[in-house]
C-alpha cells in the first residue's frame, strides 16, 4: 500500500512520476508473488492459529471498504434533495463497521471471527479505532444532524486518509500474522489484495464526489491513483491466480476475474469521462457513477469469498 503509507512532504510531487512509482511497486509485488519470492516479513511475530486466517483477511480488510463507503453516502447526501436514504445507508455502514471491529476482538459466530489473542494484532487494531474515532464521530454528526454540511464534507476530506492508513496496517499484521502451511503466503495476500479492490471501488466514488463537491484539486488527483491502482491490482490477480490457486478452485475465480474486468473497463471509461465533463454536476450524475460502483463491487466481493474458499 505504497500511496497509503507514503509521508507527507512539502514538496508537491510530481503526478506523472508517482503513478510510475505506484505503477512499478504494485507490479513488483506481482512477479514476487508469481515467483513465491516475497523477502522477510516485515513484522516479527509469532504465528497465529490459521483456523480463521482467512476470515480475519477478509473482514479486517472489508473494514478498510466501509471506511470509505460511509464517508461515501454522507457526501453524497450533500446536495442531495432527499438526503435521508443516503444517511440511513452511512448509519448501516458505520454500524457495520462497529461490529465487525468487535468481532475481530471479541470473536462473533455468526461473523465466523473466533476471540483475537494475538497482542500485535489487538495493538493494531487499537490503532487503527483510535484513528477512526474522529473520521467516525463526523459521519455520526451528519447521521444525527439529518443533514450534511460543507463543514462535514471537509472533515471527511481531512479524516479518511488517517483512518484508512491505521486500517492498512492493521490488516498488513493480520496478513502476515496468520499466513501459515495451512493459508499460504501468496494466498493470504490474494485475499488482501482482493479485499483491498472493494476499498478503491469506494473510494474513487468517494474522491470524485468530494471533488465535486470542494473542488479540491488532491481529491482528483487521489481518484485518478486509486484508479490506476485498482486497475495494476486487477492484473496481478488475474496473473497470479494462474499459479496460487489449486486447480479445482481455480477456475470459478478466472471467469469472475474477468467478468470484473468487463465491469471495471466500463466503470473506468464512465468516470474518465464524468471528470472532463460536466455530468457529475448533477445528483443523479453522481448516483449513476455510484450504481455503477456498486455493481462491480458485487463482483470484486464474491472474489473475495471464492479466495476465501480456496484457503479452505
Amino acid at each position: 500500500m505504497m500511496a497509503l503509507l507514503s509521508p507527507m512532504t512539502k514538496k508537491a510531487p510530481d503526478p506523472m512520476s508517482q503513478q510510475a512509482a505506484e505503477r512499478r511497486n504494485l507490479l513488483l509485488i506481482g512477479v514476487a508473488l508469481l515467483t513465491g519470492a516475497l523477502g522477510a516479513p516485515l513484522i516479527a511475530a509469532a504465528q497465529a492459529a490459521p483456523s480463521d486466517g482467512a476470515r480475519k483477511i477478509n473482514l479486517s480488510g472489508r473494514q478498510r471498504m466501509l471506511i470509505q463507503r460511509a464517508g461515501k453516502f454522507v457526501c453524497l447526501a450533500h446536495r442531495s434533495p432527499q438526503p435521508q436514504p443516503l444517511l440511513t445507508a452511512a448509519e448501516k455502514t458505520l454500524k457495520l463497521h462497529q461490529r465487525t471491529e468487535v468481532g475481530l476482538r471479541a470473536g462473533d459466530t455468526e461473523l465466523g471471527l473466533e476471540p483475537e489473542t494475538n497482542a500485535l494484532v489487538l495493538k493494531t487494531l487499537t490503532q487503527a479505532q483510535s484513528a477512526f474515532q474522529p473520521y467516525g464521530e463526523v459521519i455520526r454528526k451528519a447521521i444525527d444532524d439529518r443533514a450534511v454540511t460543507p463543514s462535514h464534507v471537509e472533515k471527511i476530506a481531512d479524516l479518511n486518509g488517517p483512518a484508512l492508513i491505521a486500517m492498512d496496517s492493521a490488516v498488513s499484521v493480520i496478513e502476515r500474522v496468520y499466513k501459515s502451511d495451512e493459508l499460504p503466503e501468496r494466498l493470504a495476500m490474494l485475499i488482501n489484495i482482493a479485499g483491498r479492490q472493494r476499498m478503491f471501488i469506494q473510494k474513487m466514488v468517494l474522491h470524485l464526489c468530494l471533488y465535486r463537491s470542494t473542488q479540491r484539486s488532491e481529491s482528483r488527483q487521489e481518484l485518478f491513483r486509486t484508479m490506476n491502482r485498482f486497475n495494476v491490482s486487477l492484473n496481478i490477480l488475474k496473473s497470479v491466480t494462474a499459479v496460487a490457486v489449486p486447480d479445482k478452485k481455480r477456475e470459478p475465480l478466472i471467469l469472475a476475474l474477468s467478468a470484473a474486468q468487463h465491469n471495471w473497463d466500463a466503470l473506468r471509461a464512465y468516470m474518465s469521462t464524468a471528470t472532463r465533463t460536466r455530468r457529475v454536476q448533477s445528483h443523479e450524475g453522481m448516483l449513476d457513477v455510484d450504481r455503477r460502483a456498486e455493481d462491480l463491487l458485487t463482483k470484486i466481493n464474491e472474489i473475495v469469498l471464492l479466495y476465501e474458499g480456496a484457503a479452505g
